[in-house]
Formats: structure tokens, C-alpha cells, sequence
């Protein structure tokens, strides 16, 4: 495991996007266990093989998300883009997780070419995993995907974690000032 990135910073910041009504500001049900204590192997869109423990002590932002979605998804990286501008705003450059919810389609070499097309920056990283460590995760940040003929449901989600990966907030939907995911 590569040792965690800035353990100076004071949190982590968790964005777990899906579908439900996408609109509300909900307040989500913490979860006990750590992020980092999450089993999964993931694989970049650069083909590399990476952690979540890599991440540890500095804030990063994970969303849940699949490349052919055609309405949720695309507003929740308009959000993302939004929260990463309050990031640089405070002048602080983090990392973010984008976790493939549809790895039979969104392969590594899928998600770069995602990535590239979008223009999305350097520090976004597009993650891929097995079918058990995407449920798994999935399941622990309660995007609860529900797959059917080519089209995922998802739950649309943003927690916040604490830089050893302890649930801190969090909220559902995309209503919600991009400043307020800033975690100091």
C-alpha cells in the first residue's frame, strides 16, 4: 500500500453520487466502520493498481457514477466540478474517486477515455473493481445500484469522512452549496 497522501489534513471528503430524486439536502445514516477499512482492489483509468489507504490523511471526494448515463450522472460531475472549484477556492488541490457502478461496461481504458473527453482534471482518478468490491463498496455508501436492461438506479450521495476515513456528514442530491463540502 502506498503510505496516505498529506497527513497534515484534518479530513476526508466522501462524495457517493447515484440517482434517487437527486434534489433534496438529506442528512445520511453514518457507518460505523472506517472507509479505509473497506476491502477492494481497484484499478485507475491509467491501469494502475491502487488503495483506498492510499488517500488516508488527506481530503479526497469518491463518487459512485457509470459513463453511459445520460441524466444523473452527468449533473452530479456539473457538482463535482462545482465542489472542486470551493476546493481550489481554499486553495487546496484534492483528490477525487470516481467509482465505476457499471464494470462490465466502464472499463479502465473506458474511464480514460471518459475522463479525456469530459477534460476533467489531473487529480480525478476513475476507479474500477471486481463485481464484489463495487457491490461491496457500493453497499457501504449506501448508492444501493439497482441494475435493469442496460440502465442503473442509484441513490445520489455525498458524506463526509475524517481523514482516517470515520463518517463525519453528509448529503443526498445535488441542491446544496459546493462550499458546504469543504471540509477545513
Amino acid at each position: 500500500m502506498t503510505p496516505g497522501l498529506g497527513r497534515g489534513v484534518a479530513a476526508l471528503l466522501l462524495v457517493v453520487v447515484g440517482g434517487a430524486t437527486g434534489c433534496s439536502l438529506a442528512p445520511m445514516t453514518p457507518s460505523a466502520a472506517p472507509l479505509f477499512a473497506q476491502r477492494g482492489t481497484w484499478t485507475n483509468e491509467q491501469g494502475e493498481t491502487l488503495s483506498l489507504e492510499r488517500f488516508r490523511g488527506t481530503p479526497v471526494v469518491v463518487t459512485a457514477f457509470y459513463t453511459s448515463c445520460t441524466v444523473r450522472c452527468p449533473l452530479t460531475i456539473s457538482k463535482l466540478e462545482e465542489v472542486d472549484a470551493a476546493y481550489r477556492k481554499s486553495g487546496r488541490l484534492v483528490p477525487f474517486l470516481l467509482l465505476t457502478i457499471d464494470p462490465h461496461t466502464d472499463t479502465p481504458a473506458r474511464l480514460q477515455r471518459f475522463k479525456h473527453a469530459h477534460n476533467l482534471p489531473e487529480q480525478w482518478h476513475f476507479l474500477w473493481g471486481s463485481d464484489a468490491d463495487t457491490r461491496g463498496l457500493a453497499h457501504y455508501l449506501h448508492v444501493n445500484p439497482a441494475y435493469d436492461e442496460g440502465h442503473i438506479d442509484h441513490e445520489v450521495r455525498i458524506a463526509v469522512f475524517d481523514a482516517d476515513g470515520r463518517w463525519a456528514r453528509g448529503f443526498s442530491g445535488w441542491s446544496f452549496d459546493a462550499n458546504d463540502a469543504v471540509v477545513p
